[in-house]
């Protein structure tokens, strides 16, 4: 870490001071003559200065693990662990031969961590590096697509509610494999975000705070797309009676239409938005009570429970996402 003093130098007969940059943060980030800066004023007067391309990079995070449990919970675990702390190279080594169930099952691991990919593979080791990351603003970007991606979630389950039993078991396969894809999403943001506190990428102009805030919003989605796979998988086993149908199709309706407003005011910096979402989620609690005291009565009302249960989880989440929107206007 930098911390000393530097003396202001008038720039020939110009009224322009100058201040000479550090040699070591010179070195650090690649900065060569002619490089753009970005320069951002910050509440107290300091200035942030932050290279705009950056062209040297810190050291590649790697680590050797031991392979002592090979099923597929503990692999993921840590597998996962490790890249979203921001692991660039991991070499997996076994004291025995890694079969080919082992191998399968790392490959899918894999596979659901973008930007991984297996370099190498013997016997007894297997080597995974990271060979691609997000890049400044495309996090932000990253981000939106997560929240489009979310919502569209909603909105097929929706659609496949009300297309007859057949199309709902199709959908509702089609969205559990949408939420596994979306758990790799999520880790991957997560990794990125975790990266922008220590080494901004070229062009991220984030706040710690702001950095922090969009990593809470990200987990909200992810417990959601959580609540729409649970759905989903409940509904390959059994469907809602046609007479319930309609009440489970708006319970959804209505998280779907509050999430929408919940995702603009984070996305937009909305005030107004976040009062209208926090102010509806209580009547849509209540409006979820008063359907489960008609259901209760209603024979095989199962998957219709499950669903409203779902529903007011959701909701939390959505709070979760409008409260985050007050802490990035703050």
């Amino acid at each position: 870490m930098i911390d000393e003093t530097r003396k202001a130098i008038k720039w020939g007969r110009s009224k322009t001071l100058v201040v000479s940059l550090p040699r070591r943060w010179i070195k650090k980030y690649g900065i060569e003559p002619d490089a753009q800066l970005h320069i951002q004023e910050g509440p107290e007067g300091h200035l942030k200065i932050m290279p705009l391309q950056i062209t040297g990079t810190p050291s590649e995070k790697t680590a050797t693990i031991r392979l002592l449990e090979q099923d597929e919970l503990t692999l993921l675990t840590i597998l996962e662990t490790y890249y979203v702390v921001g692991y660039d190279q991991l070499t997996i080594e076994s004291s025995r031969r890694l079969n080919e169930p082992v191998r399968k099952i790392l490959n899918k691991i894999v596979n659901q961590l973008p930007g991984y990919e297996i370099l190498e593979s013997t016997d007894r080791r297997v080597t995974i590096k990271g060979v691609s990351v997000i890049r400044g603003q495309d996090i932000m970007e990253f981000v939106k697509m997560s929240s489009r991606t979310t919502i569209e979630m909603i909105e097929k389950l929706i659609s496949g509610l009300g297309s007859g039993p057949d199309e709902t078991e199709r959908v509702a396969n089609e969205l559990i494999d949408d939420s596994w894809r979306q758990r790799g999403n999520y880790l991957r943001a997560q990794r990125e975000l975790r990266k922008a506190m220590t080494v901004r990428p070229s062009g991220l102009k984030l706040e710690t705070a702001y950095i922090f805030d969009t990593a809470y919003y990200v987990l909200q989605l992810h417990n959601i797309h959580e609540n729409i796979q649970h759905i989903a998988e409940a509904l390959t086993r059994r469907q809602p009676p046609d007479e319930q149908n309609k009440l489970a199709v708006a319970a959804l309706n209505k998280v779907y239409e509050n999430l929408k407003k919940a995702i603009s005011a984070f996305l937009q910096r909305n005030q107004e938005m976040v009062r209208q979402v926090l102010g509806e989620i209580p009547l849509l609690r209540q409006w979820k009570r008063q359907t489960e005291t008609i259901v209760d009565v209603m024979k095989d009302s199962v998957i219709t429970q499950i669903i409203l249960d779902r529903m007011e989880e959701m909701l939390a989440y959505n709070s979760g996402i409008a409260k985050t929107a007050l802490l990035l206007k703050a």
